[in-house]
């Protein structure tokens, strides 16, 4: 500590009083995606669109998950979060967002759920995402299909 106070890289505030903080120089800064602050609807989706998108999916199905995330979210998440290839992981999937979003972005994934949904619309979501799936992400990140998964029950047998 006294060696980084040394080279002025620490900073007690204004008078000298404050708790300590590490200096952060801009010439350290990383390149890379600074996430903004705010994400509005208008770029990263809202609840609604998500809704229509999983009714699209699913018309069969009277009753979608009530909070849906978008897909376009997601994808904001992911692209500051992980590189494609890396390994997402979803331990509550819901209705599969964060996985078909991840597959598109060609992330490889793990999800969990012990809910009804996961052979209901989770597999049948992901089916939909490698025959080319055309909703959420997939224009924006030209998605034209492919790839594949593994479902596993819970009990470790492969479906």
């Amino acid at each position: 500590m006294l060696r980084e106070i040394a080279n002025n890289n620490i900073w007690f505030g204004l008078n000298g009083e404050n708790t300590p903080r590490i200096k952060k120089f801009l010439k350290d800064a990383k390149i890379g995606l600074t996430p903004e602050t705010l994400w509005a609807g208008d770029n990263y989706g809202t609840t609604d669109s998500a809704k229509k998108h999983l009714l699209a999916l699913f018309p069969q199905q009277e009753q979608v998950f009530d909070t849906p995330k978008p897909e376009e979210l997601i994808r904001r998440i992911l692209e500051i979060a992980s590189n494609e290839d890396d390994l997402v992981l979803d331990c509550f999937i819901g209705s599969g967002t964060t996985i078909a979003t991840a597959h598109k972005l060609g992330r490889r994934y793990i999800g969990i759920e012990i809910g009804e949904q996961m052979t209901d619309l989770v597999v049948k979501r992901l089916n939909d995402v490698i025959a080319g799936e055309g909703g959420g992400i997939s224009a924006s990140v030209g998605w034209q299909g492919g790839g594949d998964f593994a479902y596993y029950d819970f009990d470790g047998s492969r479906t």
